[in-house]
Order: C-alpha cells, then sequence, then structure tokens
C-alpha cells in the first residue's frame, strides 16, 4: 500500500515537472525566436530599400553626367561669341549653360557681365545677388554686384558690398574708387576722400585715379589740393588734354 502510494506521488511530480517543461519551452518561442525573426526581416527590408537607393542614385548620375558634359560644351561656345563681342548670341548660350547646371560660376558670372556692358543693371544685380548668395565672401562677385546696385542709385546697398569686398581684399584699388564714388553720391565728402587716398596709395602711377581726385577736389573748393594732384598728371604726362584743361578752369577761378 505505502509503495502504490509513493508511486502516485511520483507520477504527480512527474506530471507538474512535464507541465513546467512545456510551458518554458513555448515561451520560449513566442518572446525569443519570434522577435528573432522579425529582426532579420527588418535587416533584409532595410538592405533591399538601401540597394534601391543606390541603384536610384546610379542612374541618376547617369543623368546628370551628360548634362554637365553639356553645359561645359555650351560654355565653350558662348565664350567664342563672347570674345568676338557677339554679345547677344554669346548671352543666349549662357543662360542656357546656367539652366544645365546651376553651380556653374563662371556662366553665370559671365551673363552678369554681359548685362552690365549692356546696362541691363537689374538682370545684373540678380544674376550677381545669385552668385554671392552661392558663393559667399568672393570679392568680384560682390565688387560686380556694387556696381549694378550703384547704376540703379541704390547706393547704401552698393556701399555695403563694397566695403565688404574690401574688407574681403583690400589690395585692389578700384574698389576704393567705387567706394569713394558711393560715399560722393551719398555727400560724404570726408570718406569719399579717405577712399580716394587709399586708391592713389595703393596705385600711385595710375593718371585717372589722380584726375578723378582732383576733380573731386575742385567740386569741394579745395583748390589748391586739386592743383597738386594735376602737376602729379602733368608731371608724367605733359601733353595730358584732361589734365590741362581742369588746370585751366582752376585759373579761372
Amino acid at each position: 500500500m505505502e509503495l502504490i502510494l509513493v508511486i502516485l506521488i511520483l507520477a504527480v511530480l512527474i506530471g507538474i515537472f512535464a507541465r513546467r517543461y512545456y510551458l518554458v519551452a513555448i515561451g520560449f518561442k513566442t518572446t525569443h525566436v519570434k522577435p528573432l525573426i522579425q529582426t532579420e526581416k527588418a535587416s533584409f527590408e532595410k538592405e533591399s530599400r538601401l540597394r534601391k537607393v543606390s541603384q536610384m542614385l546610379q542612374r541618376g548620375a547617369h543623368k546628370i553626367a551628360p548634362k554637365v558634359l553639356e553645359a561645359k560644351m555650351l560654355y565653350s561656345r558662348a565664350m567664342k561669341y563672347y570674345e568676338k563681342g557677339d554679345m547677344e548670341e554669346a548671352e543666349k548660350k549662357l543662360i542656357q549653360v546656367t539652366s544645365l547646371d546651376e553651380n556653374f560660376h563662371d556662366a553665370f558670372h559671365k551673363l552678369g557681365l554681359i548685362y552690365l556692358k549692356q546696362n541691363q543693371f537689374g538682370k545684373a544685380e540678380a544674376v550677381f545677388k545669385q552668385l554671392t548668395y552661392n558663393v559667399e565672401n568672393d570679392p568680384v562677385y560682390l565688387s560686380n554686384l556694387g556696381r549694378a546696385l550703384y547704376e540703379q542709385k541704390k547706393y547704401e546697398e552698393a556701399l555695403e558690398v563694397y566695403l565688404k569686398a574690401i574688407e574681403l581684399d583690400g589690395t585692389r584699388p578700384g574698389r576704393f574708387i567705387s567706394a569713394a564714388e558711393v560715399y560722393r553720391q551719398m555727400g560724404n565728402k570726408e570718406k569719399a576722400e579717405e577712399m580716394y587716398k587709399k586708391a592713389i596709395e595703393l596705385d600711385p602711377k595710375n593718371l585717372d585715379y589722380l584726375l578723378i581726385f582732383a576733380n573731386f577736389l575742385m567740386e569741394d573748393d579745395k583748390i589748391e589740393h586739386a592743383k597738386e594732384q594735376l602737376q602729379k598728371v602733368l608731371e608724367k604726362q605733359p601733353e595730358n588734354e584732361t589734365a590741362l584743361e581742369m588746370m585751366k578752369e582752376i585759373e579761372k577761378k
């Protein structure tokens, strides 16, 4: 009887352990195996997306490359017209270049110069503003933008970009002359004179600068100082007609 009781107790214990083992096994499958499969699936989907993106980029590169090549060829043709002085044809080709490659800065620059030559200062302003937006801190683009603004009597804007160009590169005397002219138009004679003097310091042999400065001094009734500038011109070029005429005007006063 005792033996039977022991056997029954053992049977119950074995049943309990078997049930626990089954529940643990089922739990492992639901909490570990299933998430692992999902992760692998997600990884596969990610790799698939990356492959698709790579293929799209490769196809895009094939489309872009011909455009860049075509833009370069058109730019070369545009430069031939530009050098011949045919600005109309050069303009057409350059517009095509910029439509094909919006980062072709040389094409934008030449297009802006054409508009300056044609006195289309509004268009020149738009082109050079785009350039200065795409290429920050380029003194050449800023100076050309200043010219376009100056010709439209937008003096405050012109002065701002000229001064920035000078800050970036103060070795070009022409920029100081341009800034002086803006100050002159704005009625700031003191700053204008300062800029003229700086330009002449950088290029003392430039007779045009001396004449422009002398004219400014005459307007400001600084006659003796103006004569000094004109004498410098006549020392280097005694037959300079402009300097001689200005001297005669001074003598009449």
